[in-house]
């Protein structure tokens, strides 16, 4: 994707990470949006920005979608309505993995998080490559208590070479195994499981 796609707005935020509510899922092209692993940019005020991965996507009920179950409605026209006009938004939860200037992007934490109802973009692909250009970012998401770190990583290390083209794939992901190897000496069997995941 060229231009960058709102994937919401914030809910709530903190240093560490930030929550999206959006009223939808919706597929542009052949991407859906919100998903597991995509990197996503806010303002952080300022010209800051604050960049982070999406570790989970919840769609809560509503009174009216209840309703809908408990009276079993199988109209394709009703249920399609009301998944248009959700009265609840889709509600995301973004761990956050960098900073950044304009072109400059730093792999720590931001000084402030986002504000309330801030929007939230889906990073282009270019976006992506730059960010994940060098793996200092893996650190911060390895580190995670809050999201299920080795499959975000996973999911985001695949999305990450998906950016690049298809002749450099291959060697972004070695590098990257080669960088959680240092990282994760210590613990063999997440690494086997992380790298058996990139596959």
């Amino acid at each position: 994707m060229d231009q960058p796609t709102i994937v919401g707005r914030v809910l709530r935020s903190s240093t560490t990470s930030f929550t999206i509510g959006c009223r939808q899922l919706i597929s542009e092209q052949d991407q859906r949006i919100p998903e597991f692993g995509a990197l996503v940019r806010a303002a952080g005020g300022g010209d800051n920005l604050v960049y982070g991965l999406i570790y989970n996507v919840t769609i809560e009920d509503d009174a009216f979608v209840r309703q809908l179950v408990a009276a079993g409605v199988e109209s394709p026209e009703i249920i399609e309505d009301q998944r248009q006009k959700r009265q609840v938004p889709v509600v995301v939860d973004v761990l956050v993995a960098g900073s950044g200037r304009g072109l400059e992007i730093y792999h720590r934490l931001p000084a402030q998080p986002p504000s309330t109802l801030d929007q939230i973009y889906l990073c282009t692909a270019a976006e992506m490559v730059r960010f994940t250009e060098r793996h200092d970012w893996l650190r911060t998401v390895l580190g995670s208590v809050e999201a299920p770190a080795d499959q975000l990583l996973i999911a985001a290390l695949r999305n990450a070479a998906h950016a690049r083209p298809p002749d450099q794939r291959d060697a972004y992901l070695i590098s990257a195994g080669r960088e959680l190897a240092k990282l994760l000496a210590l613990e063999l069997t997440r690494l086997d499981g992380i790298l058996r995941g990139m596959r």
